[in-house]
């Protein structure tokens, strides 16, 4: 027996048969425009090219870091050397060390500027700009640590200098009161013939009197030169430095209205000549200051 509908059921068949052929199309067409190109092949070249970037980035910038991790730790190294060590000859030894240390890290670094522009992983980039954030920061402070430490020196330079001054101002004047001691010693009488001769009084021996008045000078000299040194060890343009170096200025100007000797004037003038230059010209002074 024929079915009723079996125009329709033809029809219904091959609708269907249409719409599953087109549906299967579609993901067919789809996978073969995927899969048909280098498109996947070319993502993977990508990304491997890529990761070999990042690990040559990475291997470059670990040396580079490394590099400075070492150089770091040859300066805690110095530096806990310089702390302990007292001997003038092996401190300056260090100091040029720890520079020569610095210098390698001033290279380092300027390399580093130069990797940096050639980088092209942005984290990479950002890394090393703290890098030298950082480093530009440690290299400002210990400059500033450098600075410090040779103030001390020259201070502890100072103090020694002051202390030498006052021995050799102790013994000057210890030789000025032996000498007056010996020119007030008395005169042996000299015998007179005939009818008993009196005691002559001879005159002092004038080179005694000319060596008490170098020492004297050099007396004064060694505490003008003490005003001196503590002016420097003020700051500058302060109103106790000023004062102080009015003061010393003031002791040399006595000395040299009587030099002992013409090196002692010299020296006089030659240690008023920066003092003169910070205070400005001194009015003139028994015609001493030109």
């Amino acid at each position: 027996m024929t079915p009723l509908n079996q125009p329709e059921r033809r029809t219904r068949l091959w609708q269907f048969t249409l719409l599953y052929l087109l549906a299967l199309a579609v993901p067919l067409g789809a996978s073969y425009y995927l899969f048909s190109n280098n498109s996947l092949a070319d993502e993977n070249a990508r990304l491997k090219k890529e990761l070999d970037r990042t690990h040559q980035e990475q291997t470059q910038l670990v040396a580079r870091f490394d590099t400075l991790t070492r150089h770091l730790q040859h300066i805690d190294a110095v530096d806990q050397r310089m702390r302990v060590e007292s001997n003038d000859l092996v401190l300056g030894k260090l100091t040029t060390s720890n520079q020569d240390y610095l210098n390698d890290i001033a290279v380092s670094l300027s390399q580093l500027r130069v990797d940096s522009a050639q980088l092209q992983i942005p984290a990479h980039r950002l890394l090393v700009r703290d890098e030298l954030r950082d480093f530009d920061l440690f290299r400002s402070n210990r400059s500033t640590i450098d600075a410090l430490r040779q103030q001390l020196a020259k201070s502890g330079a100072d103090a020694q200098g002051s202390a030498r001054l006052a021995e050799e101002l102790g013994q000057a004047r210890q030789q000025i009161i032996m000498l007056q001691a010996s020119l007030s010693r008395p005169v042996p009488a000299t015998g007179g013939g005939g009818g008993g001769g009196g005691a002559v009084a001879l005159p002092p021996n004038s080179g005694a009197k000319q060596q008490i008045a170098l020492l004297q000078d050099q007396v004064a000299f060694a505490n003008a030169d003490c005003l001196r040194q503590r002016a420097l060890d003020k700051k500058s343009r302060s109103k106790e430095r000023k004062q102080l170096l009015e003061q010393s200025r003031t002791a040399f100007i006595n000395i040299l209205q009587d030099p002992a000797t013409d090196d002692l004037k010299q020296s006089i003038e030659k240690v008023l000549e920066p003092i003169n230059v910070e205070l400005g010209r001194p009015p003139r002074f028994f015609g001493l200051i030109p």
